[in-house]
């Protein structure tokens, strides 16, 4: 066999390795390409779920701040029934006892007094619930502002790491071609 033939040889073999290389090279890159859009996709396809169920996430944390409004509520009214009875009984008592011990007592500022810490405690119960609004919104605050920030250092993380795999592989690159050169060289 001739150099020329060997040579020709070798490189129908180098030509046939390099596409099969390549082709391989090809396949790979389209099967990662292929599960990152699927991972995209289901990536969108869970945001998109979870941004329809907002409306029924605000309608219950609604729902939750009327309820504890409407059971101060509740609770503020019950107290002034209670106290209405007992001072309608007792309010009785110095009708039924004129001018004995009982005159000492004024209804009417009892009353007061009661309706007072009853103002008092509707305010206590509402602006609890309120300072519990508050810290939970502050909180989804602080939670946005940290996705936020994972959001911008994994874009800048995401920058670093495909500028040092283009410079390595770009420097590999250029070995290969030195090789190459080398070789050719040689010959």
């Amino acid at each position: 066999m001739s150099t020329k033939e060997n040579t020709t040889k070798f490189n129908k073999d180098n030509n046939n390795f390099n596409e099969r290389t390549t082709n391989n090279l090809n396949q790979q890159q389209d099967a990662i390409n292929k599960t990152l859009d699927n991972t995209l996709h289901n990536v969108k396809r869970t945001t998109d779920e979870a941004t329809r169920e907002i409306p029924r996430y605000t309608q219950r944390i609604a729902e939750y701040q009327e309820k504890t409004i409407q059971t101060v509520r509740d609770i503020a009214s019950d107290y002034i029934e209670a106290q209405k009875q007992v001072m309608a009984s007792f309010q009785s008592q110095v009708d039924n006892n004129s001018g004995s011990v009982w005159n000492l007592y004024n209804p009417q500022r009892i009353a007061e007094n009661h309706a007072v810490a009853v103002n008092n405690f509707t305010s206590y119960l509402l602006n609890t619930a309120n300072l519990v609004n508050n810290a939970l919104a502050s909180n989804i605050r602080v939670y946005n502002t940290a996705l936020e920030q994972t959001r911008d250092n994994l874009k800048a993380y995401t920058k670093t790491n495909t500028n040092f795999i283009q410079t390595v592989s770009g420097n590999s690159q250029n070995r290969d071609g030195n090789t190459s050169n080398y070789n050719n060289n040689i010959k």
